[in-house]
């Protein structure tokens, strides 16, 4: 078990953290390559594609094509892919095992919960809704105009202060080394879980803990493997 005290809120990652997003990110990425008469990828594929938000999975979606696109061309894709997205938030996605019970122990004990995505803010609160998880969070900070994306401080830094919360009693809890590196930069303790998106084992990242299931959260808590 991974002990929370002191600890007074908890920052989540959506995507790879919370839910397994990929199945919808992958059929929006799959309608905009159509939009441009390129095939569609594997989900396996554009799972290992996530991370660093929306803007880059396009990026990476098109270069897999051996395609390279100009700064017009790429806000046309973009903005192709927040249509597609949109249309079908949360289609696919599912929560992780435990995801609902462990949010919904942390708000019985007073502890606050929010995300920190880069993923499109509308797109992020419309996938926690179609979860069914929405009402569990404090706050939503997803890719806004003003705020730098993950692994930049004062994305969880601004979250921090529009909780009314302070670094020294933050968790941040993601799946990779961009959420390390936010949570570093931010002076926040940072925990990963195995499951997500991570390129490389998070086991070698050097966050302050490591987890197999959101349960580990919760000291004391034993939530079984199908909660979900």
């Amino acid at each position: 078990m991974v002990s929370l005290q002191p600890c007074e809120t908890v920052i989540f990652d959506l995507d790879g953290t919370l839910a397994d997003t990929a199945g919808d990110m992958a059929l929006a990425i799959k309608r905009t390559l159509a939009d441009f008469g390129l095939p569609p990828h594997r989900q396996d594929v554009v799972r290992g594609m996530v991370g660093n938000g929306l803007k880059k999975l396009v990026e990476r979606a098109f270069a897999r094509h051996g395609v390279t696109l100009d700064a017009a061309a790429h806000e046309k894709a973009f903005a192709r892919l927040l249509e597609h997205y949109s249309a079908d938030p949360c289609e696919y996605s599912k929560l992780y095992p435990g995801t609902r019970a462990t949010l919904e122990a942390l708000n019985a004990a007073g502890i606050e919960c929010a995300v920190l995505t880069n993923k499109h803010e509308p797109i992020a609160r419309d996938v926690l809704q179609g979860l069914g998880i929405a009402g569990l969070f404090k706050a939503v900070h997803g890719e806004r105009s003003g705020f730098p994306r993950k692994p930049d401080p004062a994305s969880a830094l601004g979250l921090i202060e529009a909780l009314g919360a302070t670094p020294e009693t933050t968790l941040l809890v993601g799946d990779s080394e961009t959420d390390l590196k936010t949570a570093r930069a931010a002076e926040l303790r940072a925990i990963l879980v195995t499951y997500g998106y991570s390129k490389v084992p998070v086991a070698t990242l050097g966050a302050d803990a490591v987890i197999n299931h959101l349960h580990e959260l919760v000291p004391g808590l034993a939530l079984a493997a199908e909660a979900d």
